[in-house]
């Protein structure tokens, strides 16, 4: 597996850190994980097209991990030499049906010509995908139904946050991940309710036993601090600290 960062920020913008999206190429297969603003574009940029897509993995109904699903949508029905037949599957939380049928009734040509889209919306839950692929996901608490995601595969294992709070039930989905993708919107010692701190993310990684911790989806606060370091204090493995086009080979 390989997983490649295409977006590494929030809603506001920065320069080297655009909304939410990850790319986790499975041998021959592509999956996305959030689709911020801009993902599909940055998905192209990484050198995957749209047409590869088949699984598509959604943490929350936050604009910067799901906007760029109408992208997604429209590119499929309206690539100039190409009709799309194969099945597009989207993962995601509760509501996430609801989200796309207002979308297809409030864009036209979103609505899927000549390919089935299927959203599957899921709770705190493991399910085989087939091809040697399988999910588990865990609610993170930042909104009512929000997922962290832990996906397995060729004898690795990549676990996404999403957006989250610290909590025992992040950690375990967490357990002795290849590679740990944890929000850090805030340096050690912001005041949050609904999401990550450095030293938490940390901590989680440390229960977690995991072997490497990338931490992404930094707010303006974080990229000015050590993040790095703080999460260090509470964790003895490997720190990454995500740009946009940042690569984990697995």
């Amino acid at each position: 597996m390989e997983l490649t960062v295409l977006g590494a920020g929030t809603a506001v913008p920065s320069p080297r850190r655009s909304p939410a999206g990850y790319l986790l190429r499975v041998g021959d297969d592509a999956l996305l994980l959030d689709v911020g603003p801009g993902t599909v574009g940055r998905l192209a940029a990484a050198g995957v097209s749209h047409r590869r897509l088949r699984r598509v993995f959604v943490s929350h109904l936050h604009s910067d991990h799901v906007l760029d699903v109408v992208t997604l949508l429209q590119a499929s029905n309206a690539t100039p030499g190409w009709t799309r037949e194969e099945p597009l599957e989207l993962y995601g939380c509760r509501g996430l049906a609801a989200l796309v049928g207002r979308l297809t009734e409030a864009f036209e040509g979103l609505a899927p010509e000549g390919f089935p889209l299927r959203v599957v919306e899921l709770g705190a839950e493991r399910r085989d995908l087939g091809g040697g692929v399988t999910i588990e996901t865990a609610l993170t608490a930042h909104t009512p139904g929000s997922l962290a995601f832990r996906v397995e595969a060729e004898g690795r294992v990549v676990v996404y946050s999403g957006d989250a709070v610290e909590s025992e039930a992040l950690a375990r989905l967490a357990r002795g991940a290849d590679v740990f993708v944890c929000e850090c919107s805030f340096p050690r010692g912001w005041r949050t309710a609904d999401h990550v701190t450095a030293d938490a993310a940390g901590r989680m990684a440390r229960r977690a036993a995991a072997r490497r911790l990338v931490l992404s989806h930094l707010y303006p606060p974080a990229q000015e601090a050590d993040v790095a370091g703080q999460a260090r204090q509470e964790y003895e493995g490997e720190v990454l600290v995500a740009v946009d086009g940042t690569g984990v080979a697995l």
